[in-house]
């Protein structure tokens, strides 16, 4: 296997060029947190995290909830996601007028 930017030949299991430092494969894209506004019930924080997490936004919601009823930071916890995580509709913005 070669590089594509410096000609320099590779072993196959190498992950970065070792002359010039670029990438031999694509990276993979990088899992970003986001408020989800299709699958929201609220804010949709819940459906972000769960995405996130990669589990049931069902599961997520109940944990949500016992910790709000039962510690009261899960409302709290809510109120301040709902303000810093970004919605899907403001990363589809930035990614068309960037």
């Amino acid at each position: 296997m070669f590089c594509t930017g410096c000609g320099r030949k590779m072993q196959d299991a190498d992950a970065y060029c070792s002359q010039c430092g670029r990438p031999v494969r694509p990276l993979p894209p990088r899992k970003r947190l986001y408020r989800l506004r299709g699958e929201r019930k609220i804010a949709g924080v819940c459906a972000g995290v769960a995405r996130y997490l990669e589990v049931d936004v069902t599961i997520v919601r109940i944990v949500w909830l016992l910790l709000g009823l039962l510690h009261g930071i899960g409302i709290v916890g809510y109120i301040i996601a709902w303000i810093v995580m970004p919605s899907d509709y403001q990363l589809s913005y930035q990614r068309q007028y960037a």
